[in-house]
């Protein structure tokens, strides 16, 4: 009876054990259906300088790969632990490898730096430089003022109008010397004082004042005009003059009187000197500017070339302050040469007078 119960409770521990073993065996064998092994949030290998250089790259290619890898045995076998390290192992160089492949991809390739030749660099130090000193220029500079014109539709001599009847060249153009020419009356001596003088053509007046010393009273007229398409302008030069019949800044039309004839104060015979000019900032300081015809026209030859001009309907801007050496000069203060009078002309006047006459004839 003893026995009995001795050899009932030894099979009871034995199945006992043997329901354990089992559980144990099911437990790890559904633990090893599914093996997790997560990968590492950010892989920085130490021997690359790439990686290093580039740390946003990696964190780009990191987001690339999923967020866990799976290892299932085929057939339900269990998995040793040798084989879940070297699973590990597989699974973190898969992870370096698409981390480094994915980091060269994004990295950039760093573009070639183009070196400046000295010509380009100091062409760039002229513009800023330009650049700079037109700011300054403008900052100081007065206020532009401006008039408006038509357009000339042609040119005619200043006395005489339209084509110097009555009158005669006394003396020339000549470049590098006389800048003008005079113009006299046939009947010779001061018998045209006071003769009416024109405009040559439509414009606005831009000088008009007693200028003393050897020019007397000065009318200058600013005119605009258009050759080849392109608007031009020139200042056409009245001097010697004895009467003023127009003012600063007043509109004058083709043949309109505007002055009349005198003598510089009794400098000179009776004449008109006439100048028609390129250079509009010439003014009456003629000495700071070339005496040639990069600055002044033959007065002659420019009517006689432009007697008809194309027009239009419209007005046109001029600038009217351009004189600025004559800022300097006190007009109030110089003195008139008066007491100088010629009692004729030069022997260059003469011979023109007596072929004036002659042509009469």
């Amino acid at each position: 009876m003893k026995l009995n119960w001795v050899s009932r409770a030894l099979l009871m521990r034995r199945g006992f054990l043997a329901g354990a073993c089992l559980s144990f065996a099911l437990l790890a064998r559904s633990h090893a259906q599914q093996i997790e092994i997560a990968r590492e949030t950010r892989v920085q290998p130490a021997a690359n300088p790439v990686i290093s250089a580039i740390e946003d790259e990696e964190e780009i290619a990191a987001e690339r790969l999923p967020t866990a890898i799976h290892y299932t045995r085929r057939g339900g076998q269990k998995i040793t632990v040798d084989e879940m390290r070297k699973s590990g192992a597989v699974a973190r160089e898969k992870i370096e490898r698409e981390t480094l492949l994915g980091a060269s991809h994004f990295a950039e390739t760093p573009k070639p730096v183009l070196k400046r030749s000295d010509s380009t660099v100091r062409a760039s130090v002229d513009r800023q430089l330009a650049a700079r000193d037109s700011a300054w220029s403008q900052s100081v500079s007065l206020p532009m003022e401006t008039a408006f014109t038509k357009l000339a539709d042609g040119f005619d001599f200043p006395v005489g109008k339209p084509d110097g009847q009555g009158y005669y060249k006394a003396r020339g153009y000549r470049s590098g010397g006389h800048l003008g020419e005079d113009w006299d009356g046939l009947r010779g001596g001061d018998t045209d004082l006071g003769d009416p003088i024109y405009s040559i053509g439509d414009g606005v007046v831009v000088f008009a004042r007693d200028c003393h010393m050897g020019w007397g009273n000065v009318v200058i007229v600013r005119h605009a005009f258009r050759e080849g398409g392109v608007v031009k302008n020139i200042d056409s030069l009245y001097g010697h003059l004895n009467t003023l019949l127009v003012r600063r800044g007043q509109a004058v039309a083709r043949g309109q009187k505007i002055a009349t004839m005198g003598n510089a104060h009794g400098l000179y015979d009776a004449h008109l000197h006439l100048e028609i000019r390129k250079n509009l900032e010439i003014g009456m300081s003629r000495a700071a500017f070339a005496r040639d015809q990069s600055n002044y026209y033959d007065p002659t030859q420019f009517i006689l070339s432009h007697r008809h001009m194309q027009t239009g309907s419209g007005t046109y801007r001029i600038a009217m302050n351009t004189f600025t050496r004559d800022s300097l000069i006190h007009w109030d203060r110089a003195r008139n040469f008066s007491h100088a009078h010629t009692g004729g002309g030069s022997s260059e006047s003469t011979a023109a007078l007596k072929k004036a006459v002659a042509s009469q004839h």
